[in-house]
């Protein structure tokens, strides 16, 4: 690896040491982070790059930058690998103490983003790729069902399936409702979002927000991911830190109706169920099992997490009288 980096870069690495996830080395004062890329491309790469340098020229705090190699490439590879080094603010050290604040900050400044976005465009697609999402899923379960023996996970799989696949049908028709009945605001134009934003994100050991964790959509989808991962990660935090991190996004950026409804279908499509099944068929062997106990988990909880489903709802009724939520029937 260091061979190959001094080639593609003309870096001389002395040491390198893993930080969180990836391999990182230090070039003078600077720190750089080793990122596998195999799941982008080269223009999805440079729709990120544009992002960062833009995030960077708005004065954000954190924001770490690809490096191109000598010939001017984004990433180089390496047994038949895909890699990109980024480089790190030479300020890292720090804390986000107020998350939602921070987060609603982040998505203000992206929303002046004035360039075409093609690759890393999400906004307005939810529906298409949850359908395609949906469908794809259903056409497997149908396979499996007939499919003898089933493992652990996969009768896990067979039984529970239904109920998820009428979760996101409620999710999808939830969707349409909201586009179909509320009008957006200026709050609701595009921003740049994360894959799945979660409390440890923003790496709380050293600071750094890395454009690879980036897409272009709806600020909302942020807001539903954070509060999804809490509920698995904590949740007697979820129902105090959850909360104040609404409020602290919702004073800083006054969100829409249109928000807090594309808020909640996001929470009510089952994507943790979808990701678990998905991820189980991708891992090795050794992996399987760590997936088959999250499905336990998930399963075990989606009472609770039907009382989230209605808690968001009654929330913010108290928090605003302007907004009332349409109620899905069973939920309620």
């Amino acid at each position: 690896m260091k061979k190959t980096i001094y080639e593609e870069y003309g870096i001389k690495v002395q040491d390198l040491e893993k930080l969180g996830h990836y391999d990182s080395f230090r070039v003078h004062q600077s720190q750089f982070l080793i990122i596998p890329v195999m799941h982008l491309d080269e223009e999805e790469l440079y729709e990120l790059y544009h992002f960062s340098q833009y995030m960077e020229e708005k004065r954000e705090p954190y924001v770490a930058n690809i490096v191109l190699t000598k010939k001017n490439h984004m990433f180089f590879e390496k047994d038949k690998a895909r890699y990109i080094i980024i480089k790190c603010s030479p300020y890292t050290q720090g804390r986000f103490t107020h998350i939602g604040r921070e987060l609603a900050r982040f998505h203000q400044k992206a929303r002046t983003y004035p360039y075409q976005v093609s690759k890393m465009q999400r906004i307005g697609q939810w529906k298409i790729l949850w359908e395609k999402r949906l469908d794809q899923l259903e056409t497997f379960w149908r396979g499996k069902i007939h499919s003898q023996p089933l493992t652990k996970f996969e009768k896990m799989f067979a039984e529970s399936f239904p109920y998820y696949l009428g979760l996101a049908e409620n999710a999808i028709q939830y969707l349409v409702d909201t586009e179909l009945d509320e009008e957006p605001q200026p709050i609701d134009s595009g921003t740049i979002c994360h894959l799945r934003f979660h409390s440890a994100t923003w790496n709380p050991e050293m600071c750094v927000k890395i454009p690879t964790d980036w897409v272009y959509d709806h600020g909302s989808r942020d807001i539903a991911e954070y509060l999804r991962h809490l509920f698995f990660e904590n949740q007697e935090e979820l129902s105090t830190n959850g909360f104040r991190f609404l409020d602290e996004y919702d004073r800083t950026t006054p969100l829409s109706a249109f928000s807090w409804r594309l808020i909640y279908s996001r929470l009510l499509f089952p994507i943790h169920y979808f990701e678990c099944v998905e991820n189980y068929y991708l891992s090795s062997e050794e992996d399987k099992a760590m997936f088959e106990e999250t499905m336990r988990e998930i399963l075990l909880r989606s009472g609770e997490y039907e009382l989230l489903l209605k808690s968001y709802s009654s929330m913010l009724s108290m928090k605003t009288k302007r907004i009332l939520l349409p109620v899905i029937e069973w939920l309620s």
